[in-house]
């Protein structure tokens, strides 16, 4: 896959999530705050939309890494991997949330979907890109 690709795709699924999570978070889908991590003593004074900005950026990374792990794995079928990956993504959430899994339950179902439809979205991108407009460059 090529950069520029890799980048706008990544960028994309990122700008959804977080507004995803925005949307989750105002109509109080889950019980945490998104931004709760800028509380850091470096991010603690800034504004708002800095802090909505910082997430974007590391929803962006994360994504990346996911991304990463389906470039790997596009062999396998989307639907396994999706759901294997965010499953693992979503549990690896709750515990940095958390940092146990006694929190898990009726609740979290909302973002366990969101997450598990964009990591879907993801691996159907990246499985469409590199099967239809990148097969004919290989010949």
């Amino acid at each position: 896959m090529k950069g520029t690709h890799y980048f706008w795709i990544s960028s994309a699924h990122a700008v959804v999530f977080t507004s995803i999570l925005g949307f989750l978070h105002v109509f109080k889908f889950i019980s945490w705050n998104p931004i709760n991590w800028t509380k850091i003593q470096i991010f603690s004074q800034t504004h708002i939309s800095v802090k909505w900005l910082l997430t974007l950026f590391v929803v962006f990374m994360a994504i990346n890494i996911v991304m990463g792990l389906f470039l790997l794995v596009k062999k396998m079928p989307t639907v396994v991997t999706s759901i294997v990956v965010g499953g693992a993504t979503w549990l690896l959430l709750e515990w940095s949330i958390y940092q146990n899994f006694t929190h898990i339950k009726w609740s979290s179902i909302p973002i366990l979907t969101v997450i598990i439809l964009i990591c879907r979205a993801l691996a159907e991108t990246i499985n469409y890109y590199d099967r239809e407009v990148y097969e004919d460059k290989r010949k």
